[in-house]
């Protein structure tokens, strides 16, 4: 078996179609069956159900697929490994979820930049959720997320603390108020952020927790778009406090916190466990684990 069969296999496993892959792969779909039954062959196993046109893995397939897809993110490791060796200069892709994509790092990114100026970095902004895909198919080196993940392929590592807080127009109801009690969470309607955000999953478990049941009036994939709505009135949010720090400023909508609870959570460092530390991996986890994140400096 060779890394060009496990390819075949891992596309035609992925999108469970032969002809996509025989167009995406320039090869005819005769071979790509051929290629299949080589393996099937040579590891005695059954790795697809073949049922009216449709292809599904078996059982001993999806196990294959996920062993297959590690192979060969480590295969592409190493050659760019021996490829950046060749060269002063390093390349780092990372991954980050919106909050912290957004509002944390890019001042660490100006602050790297400024002391490592031959590590080249590109950034990919998204919700935990797809992170987490991104980390597990090789996309990125590094990531920074908040929450769990499902997969334990990914290594986690707590570094930074980070604060939600409420938010309401200055036209609410809530206005004038120094704390909300818990009350105050009931029938209102909130504006909130997306299934597999890191924010949405600490609010819900927070209410969840209080035995507190929201309304959820609008989902939203844009915290400045969730500012926005806040501002006409039309709900009300929970949002982390390092967005809304130019707002409190402006007094342009209001910021409060729940008497004698603070919605706290931990950021992580995410990492696939098969992920080779290199150097400008390890240079800047290194530098990111010396930044202290403060609600109003970084």
């Amino acid at each position: 078996m060779n890394i060009r069969k496990l390819e075949i296999f891992y596309q035609t496993a992925k999108c469970l179609n032969m002809s996509q892959v025989a167009k995406d792969m320039y090869i005819s779909q005769p071979a790509i069956s051929q290629c299949i039954s080589e393996i099937e062959s040579e590891i005695d196993t059954k790795l697809f159900d073949r049922i009216g046109k449709k292809l599904y893995l078996t059982y001993e397939g999806k196990i294959f697929y996920e062993y297959t897809r590690r192979i060969l993110n480590i295969y592409e490791e190493g050659i760019n490994v021996l490829r950046s060796s060749k060269s002063n200069k390093g390349n780092l892709v990372i991954g980050a979820s919106t909050t912290i994509g957004t509002y944390i790092m890019p001042p660490i990114i100006n602050r790297f930049n400024k002391k490592e100026k031959d590590i080249e970095i590109s950034m990919i902004i998204d919700n935990k959720q797809n992170i987490e895909e991104l980390i597990l198919n090789n996309k990125v080196d590094i990531a920074f997320i908040e929450g769990t993940v499902s997969s334990k392929e990914i290594i986690l590592k707590n570094i930074w603390t980070d604060e939600l807080v409420f938010i309401s127009s200055i036209n609410h109801e809530w206005n004038g108020k120094e704390y909300l009690d818990l009350e105050d969470l009931k029938n209102n309607k909130f504006i909130i952020r997306e299934d597999g955000s890191g924010t949405r999953e600490r609010f819900e478990d927070f209410l969840k927790d209080k035995d507190i049941e929201f309304d959820s009036y609008i989902e939203l994939s844009n915290l400045e778009a969730i500012l926005n709505y806040v501002k006409l009135n039309m709900g009300v949010s929970c949002v982390p406090y390092i967005s809304v720090l130019s707002e409190e400023s402006l007094k342009s909508l209001n910021v409060y916190r729940i008497k004698d609870h603070n919605i706290n959570r931990p950021l992580y460092s995410a990492i696939h466990k098969d992920k080779y530390i290199s150097k400008p991996i390890k240079c800047f986890m290194e530098f990111c684990e010396e930044i202290t994140i403060l609600s109003n400096n970084i």
